[in-house]
């Protein structure tokens, strides 16, 4: 069996690898806006400009959707971990 790796450097080779049919396209938007993404935000990102570079988060469409979800979802996994670390931090100062 081969080696399984983390979702975000699997969809970064299937965007780069991708053809054109609109049905593989929208399978990939699908997945991706399905899917909670832990990290990996920023690679995922460049690949999908690197394929679409004339698309921005605030155009229409499934493909321009993608884009601000994975922002949106970049901005969602900071948080939380930021969340986390805060946490964190307070369980450390009410230690002895």
């Amino acid at each position: 069996m081969a080696e399984r790796k983390p979702f975000h450097e699997v969809i970064v080779t299937a965007i780069e690898q991708v053809g054109p049919s609109g049905e593989v396209v929208s399978l990939l938007c699908w997945l991706i806006k399905s899917t909670k993404i832990p990290k990996g935000h920023d690679e995922i990102i460049a690949a999908w400009k690197k394929r679409y570079p004339s698309i921005t988060p605030d155009g229409e469409g499934t493909v321009c959707e993608v884009l601000a979800d994975l922002l949106e979802q970049k901005r969602e996994a900071e948080a939380e971990e930021q969340a986390r670390m805060a946490k964190l931090a307070e369980l450390r100062a009410k230690m002895p």
